[in-house]
């Protein structure tokens, strides 16, 4: 998968990036493309003189500081800067390790990256050569020029240095923006926890995801018609279960679905508000469906149980349904501030068990009475998105995160490098668990855990 991704760029190109075709970049002669802030074109490769190497470095750092895009070389340009002839350049597995080695010496820190071989049909082993650079949250990137480091940045179809006084804002925009994902992930999140039932004991395991390079999806009419057609009736929990999405709406910026079956305005069993800027959160009921602790004596509150597989699959499910939404739909990308929390934890007790062979039992040694801060993590978007051992990981240590406010060690169901335990899951679900893991290329195990 490539990182970068951009409405502009895949609106000229036709299609995403690792999907691309020689005769799609090829038309950006035919139709005299010129370069921007984010393309930029090469007829030949960067050479192996120092200042060869140094531009090569030099473009990837100035697209990451900015807006990021793409370098296509094999793409000859005419005086005005349009796509005039494909040239093409010679295609080979030490031309691309080349430029990753080039931009892993020169620029620091080292910015997330691409390169995509695309071949000439008509001549084998030749053809255009795409480094994609996505737009970095660790901007400013530097090179290193004459022992010295320089920022470079992309001025229209230019590049230009910046200045000591803008060097010093890029880094406290940097900073800046961490507080400010932060303050977008509680925002979405309280909007959605307040469309969430908590009538007829509905407990919630909510996951919320905000991209630290946001996209954009227009949310209109056309917008709503996807989604209602892609959607409904869908069952997004990765180990299967009777939810599924039964209504699509519109909020303000944002799509709505839940597993409501009547018009209330109160989400119920499932939940996702799917933001214009790629932002989301997604909830799942994980309620036990047995009888609670029966009530003390003294007259205190029923103790109601969450089943640890259920949080489990909640996580795992919202967070790749989440990260689809943000790189499929609004063409988000980077890492990604991801939080889970269980919602309501205010009022009455709540316990966390396990539930094996018609038997439940309790886990860990607390009972929680008041809600704790959210567990939060990073990941790329990309990697959840895929669904593969970066995703189990990831559900891993945000469950084990909330798991451990009842004095449970971890998540047992998953491992921490992103591998399924087996034994620690009902043992009516291993068949689909099993198949899903397999497609998915991730490892399963009968390891226990120790006590």
């Amino acid at each position: 998968m490539v990182a970068l991704r951009s409405a502009r760029l895949e609106a000229l190109l036709g299609s995403r990036l690792e999907d691309i075709q020689y005769s799609a970049v090829t038309t950006l002669i035919s139709s005299q493309v010129a370069e921007a802030f984010d393309l930029d074109f090469k007829s030949e490769m960067y050479g192996s003189s120092d200042k060869d190497k140094r531009d090569a470095a030099t473009d990837v750092a100035a697209l990451a500081n900015t807006a990021g895009g793409l370098i296509i070389g094999g793409i000859a340009e005419d005086d005005q800067a349009r796509a005039a002839a494909a040239p093409g350049v010679a295609l080979s597995d030490t031309e691309e390790r080349r430029i990753r080695q080039i931009v892993a010496s020169q620029v620091v820190p080292l910015p997330v990256f691409d390169v995509v071989r695309v071949e000439d049909p008509a001549r084998p082993g030749h053809g255009l050569i795409l480094i994609a650079v996505p737009r970095s949250p660790l901007a400013p990137h530097a090179v290193i020029v004459n022992d010295g480091l320089r920022y470079p940045r992309r001025n229209g179809a230019t590049t230009r240095y910046l200045s000591e006084p803008e060097v010093a804002a890029a880094y406290r925009e940097r900073f800046a923006a961490a507080h400010r994902q932060a303050d977008r992930a509680r925002e979405i999140e309280a909007d959605a926890l307040d469309r969430l039932a908590v009538a007829d004991d509905q407990v919630w395991v909510v996951t919320s995801m905000v991209p630290d390079l946001p996209g954009e999806l227009v949310i209109d009419q056309a917008a709503l018609s996807a989604a209602r057609a892609e959607l409904t009736g869908q069952r997004p929990l990765i180990v299967p279960s009777s939810l599924g999405w039964q209504r699509v709406s519109i909020g303000r910026r944002r799509l709505l679905a839940d597993g409501a079956m009547d018009s209330g305005r109160a989400a119920r069993w499932l939940s996702a508000d799917l933001h214009e800027d790629g932002a989301g959160v997604f909830a799942a009921h994980v309620l036990s469906p047995v009888s609670p602790a029966a009530a003390g004596s003294t007259g205190e509150p029923e103790v109601r149980r969450v089943l640890d597989d259920s949080v489990v699959n909640g996580i795992l499910s919202g967070l790749r349904f989440l990260a689809r939404h943000a790189r499929d739909r609004a063409a988000a990308g980077g890492n990604a501030l991801i939080r889970s929390q269980l919602y309501p934890l205010s009022g009455q007790p709540l316990s966390l068990a396990q539930y094996r062979r018609g038997f439940i039992d309790s886990l860990g040694t607390r009972i929680m009475t008041e809600t704790a801060p959210p567990a939060e993590r990073v990941a790329p978007v990309e990697s959840l998105a895929c669904g593969g051992p970066d995703l189990v990981s990831a559900a891993y240590l945000l469950a084990t995160d909330l798991f451990q406010e009842f004095g449970a060690a971890e998540a047992a169901q998953l491992t921490r490098e992103g591998a399924v335990r087996l034994p620690y899951w009902n043992e009516e679900v291993l068949p689909d668990l099993q198949h899903w893991a397999a497609g998915a290329g991730i490892s399963v195990t009968q390891q226990t855990l120790p006590g």
